[in-house]
């Protein structure tokens, strides 16, 4: 029998989004949801763990996370396994590379579905955007996270991306906002030529969640329609240049089929609940790829029918349960701490043998074993 623990504490007080009341160091509300993890690696005493969250924590809170599992901390970007631009770092007790980059773009995953709302593209659009690809040596290094005047006791390990791609922005929608000169995230579009922005579970409206996207659509699809002849596009009768292949476009957000996709999960994996719900479990679950990537380091050598007792923390919609089994092992028990109902209910509809455990808090009690 294989004991293994994984979770990622959300990550709502730590991420740079969080707007107001972001904590930048190892104590608020945000630590004590680490804690519980903590506490279950104490009390559960794996054989493995793995741990997840935003890379963009401050890094006083990142090195204090090194020091309390003493592990390196390792970035990884979903874009090298899937078609999202998604920056993570992990903390797990072995050794794995970085993945290798599968190459996967926007367009290769995108639906030909017209059932989103269609935005209209202001004009003129940005013609040069972002660069498609981001260049590097690719070389491994090794790199102290600081708090303060202390520097961390436990390395953080970081490979650079050889040549992974990246977002391609060409424009904004119109909008209505006061301040047209603030560049929100809602506003901006992307080319499906790049990849996906990070998807956020906790976004707003317009394209806060998901990113809008010029997506290839048919002549007859329904307006705003665009066209694009010769690297030039029409907006309200006059042409703009833009990086844009031969063809017809609308403006739209993801589906959450699309999104799924981005998470490297089945089509319909979160479908037992709403849109809005599925949007949100999705933003803030995991890419499956990654995790079976780093998972495959620990266990490839583990035979498939070996009984598995896993203890997820903050489980959300189950994907490390979906990891598991992709991973062809068939012997799990599978104990999940979440308190999100509707994420609990697609956890479910997957994977009906999950035992649900509830709030994390209760970890703390004396009488957990």
């Amino acid at each position: 029998m294989l004991k293994l623990l994984i979770g990622g504490s959300p990550c709502t007080y730590w991420s740079v989004a969080q707007k107001k009341g972001r904590e930048v160091e190892a104590e608020g509300f945000g630590w004590e949801l680490f804690k519980n993890y903590l506490l279950a690696k104490e009390k559960f005493k794996p054989d493995f763990f793995l741990y997840e969250n935003n890379k963009s924590a401050a890094p006083p809170i990142k090195a204090q996370i090194g020091r309390e599992l003493n592990v390196n901390l390792m970035h990884i970007n979903s874009a090298l396994v899937s078609a999202q631009n998604r920056e993570r770092f992990y903390a797990f007790n072995w050794e794995v590379p970085q993945p290798t980059d599968r190459g996967i773009l926007l367009k290769d995953i995108l639906e030909t579905a017209d059932t989103e709302k269609h935005y209209t593209l202001s004009a003129p659009p940005m013609s040069v955007g972002c660069r498609n690809r981001r260049e590097s040596d690719g070389r491994l290094y090794r790199r102290f996270e600081t708090s303060g005047s202390q520097k961390a006791n436990a390395l953080t390990t970081v490979q650079t991306d050889s040549m992974v791609a990246k977002p391609v922005r060409i424009g904004s929608i119109e909008n209505s906002a006061q301040n047209q000169a603030h560049d929100s995230k809602q506003y901006r579009v992307y080319s499906p030529d790049g990849k996906a922005t990070t998807t956020y579970g906790q976004g707003g409206g317009l394209g806060a969640k998901t990113g809008l996207y010029a997506v290839p659509a048919t002549e007859t699809a329904r307006p705003p329609l665009y066209k694009v002849t010769d690297g030039q596009i029409e907006i309200k009768g006059r042409s703009y240049p833009i990086k844009l292949p031969d063809g017809y476009y609308i403006i739209r957000k993801l589906t959450p089929v699309e999104c799924e996709r981005l998470q490297t999960l089945p089509d319909g994996y979160t479908s037992a609940v709403s849109a809005t719900q599925r949007y949100k479990g999705l933003g803030n679950g995991w890419t499956a790829e990654v995790i079976i990537h780093i998972l495959t380091g620990a266990l490839n050598k583990v035979p498939r029918d070996t009984p598995l007792v896993v203890l997820s923390m903050y489980d959300g919609i189950g994907t490390g349960r979906y990891c598991l089994h992709k991973m062809g092992f068939t012997n799990i028990k599978y104990f999940s701490y979440e308190i999100d109902k509707p994420a609990m209910k697609v956890a479910n509809s997957n994977w009906s043998g999950i035992i649900q455990m509830g709030d994390a808090f209760s970890l703390r009690d004396d009488s957990w074993a």
